[in-house]
C-alpha cells in the first residue's frame, strides 16, 4: 500500500476547495448585486401572482425580480427602478386580496408606478373561468384605490410543448382562460404581457427548453437540461410549469417591451419629476 503523501508545511486543508466563496465581479454580476434604490425616489415595481413569479426554486439573483432589474437598468439607463415579488406559491387572486395579506403585501410600498399581474391557473382551478376574472377585477380595483394612477398589467401565463415536452394537453385548457383574460384586458383598457402566446412562438421556432423538469417529488426539481441525456424521451421528465432560467429571461425582455410601449422612453417616476 502507498504512503499517503506528506503534506505541505505550512499549508491548511481547503474545505470549500472547488467552490467559490464570491461571485466573479462581471457585468451581469455587478449588476444583479446592485443596491436597490428606495421606492420614494425610484419606478416603483411589483410582480404579484402565483409559483410561476415567486419562483422559490431559485436563488434570489435568479428569480424575476432580478432577471427584470438587469434589464430595466438596461432599457432606461439613469431611472432608478424598485421591484418587489409579492408572488406566492399556490396563490389565486382572491387569496391576494384578503385584507390581511394584501395589507402586509403591500404595508412597506408607499408609492406604487407598476404592477404586472399573473393570476388565473388557481383561480379557474377553484372558481372557474368567470370566477377568475372576477378576481382579476377586483385586483385591480384594490390595487387601482391603494395606488391612484399606478399602471396595471394583465400577464397570460406558462404554455407547454405537448406532446413532446409535456404529459397533456393542458393548453387546451387554459387557451379559453386566456382569451377571456385578453378580452377582459382590452376592455378595461390594461396591456397584456401575452406569456402564452409567446411561449408558443418561441417554441414553434425551436426554443422550446423554456421550463424546469420534474420527478415525481416536489424537492426533485432539475432547473436545467442535465438530466436530459437520461430522460428526455419520456415527456413525463418534462411535466413541469415552472419557468427556467432561459423562460425567466425572455419574460423580462417582455415585460420591458410592455413598459417600452406605454410609456416611451421615461418610466412613470420620471414623468412625475
Amino acid at each position: 500500500m502507498n504512503e499517503p503523501q506528506a503534506q505541505i508545511a505550512g499549508e491548511q486543508p481547503d474545505p470549500d476547495q472547488g467552490h467559490t466563496r464570491e461571485w466573479p465581479s462581471t457585468p451581469y454580476s455587478d449588476e444583479v448585486r446592485a443596491a436597490v434604490p428606495p421606492s420614494e425616489t425610484a419606478c416603483s415595481l411589483a410582480l404579484l401572482g402565483d409559483c410561476t413569479v415567486s419562483c422559490t426554486y431559485y436563488p434570489p439573483a435568479n428569480r424575476p425580480e432580478n432577471h427584470l432589474a438587469v434589464r430595466l437598468r438596461r432599457a432606461f439607463p439613469g431611472q432608478p427602478c424598485a421591484i418587489r415579488n409579492l408572488a406566492r406559491e399556490g396563490e389565486s387572486a382572491d387569496e391576494f386580496l384578503q385584507a390581511e395579506r394584501f395589507e402586509k403585501a403591500f404595508r412597506d410600498i408607499p408609492r406604487l408606478d407598476v404592477a404586472f399581474v399573473r393570476y388565473g391557473i388557481n383561480d379557474r382551478k377553484r372558481h372557474g373561468i368567470s370566477g377568475c376574472l372576477q378576481n382579476l377585477e377586483a385586483l385591480c380595483v384594490a390595487v387601482n384605490q391603494r395606488y391612484p394612477g399606478v399602471g396595471l398589467f394583465i400577464e397570460t401565463s406558462i404554455w407547454v410543448d405537448y406532446p413532446a415536452h409535456y404529459l397533456w394537453d393542458r393548453n387546451a385548457a387554459l387557451g379559453p382562460l386566456y382569451d377571456a383574460m385578453r378580452a377582459f384586458a382590452l376592455e378595461q383598457g390594461y396591456p397584456v404581457v401575452d406569456i402564452f402566446a409567446k411561449m408558443e412562438a418561441e417554441t414553434k421556432r425551436g426554443n422550446w427548453d423554456l421550463r424546469v423538469r420534474g420527478l415525481p417529488a416536489p424537492e426533485h426539481t432539475i432547473v436545467d437540461g442535465s438530466f436530459d441525456p437520461f430522460f428526455g424521451d419520456d415527456p413525463a421528465f418534462f411535466t413541469n410549469i415552472h419557468p427556467n432560467s432561459r423562460c425567466l429571461a425572455l419574460i423580462a425582455e417582455w415585460q420591458v417591451e410592455a413598459l417600452r410601449r406605454r410609456f416611451g422612453a421615461a418610466l412613470p417616476m420620471g414623468r412625475r419629476k
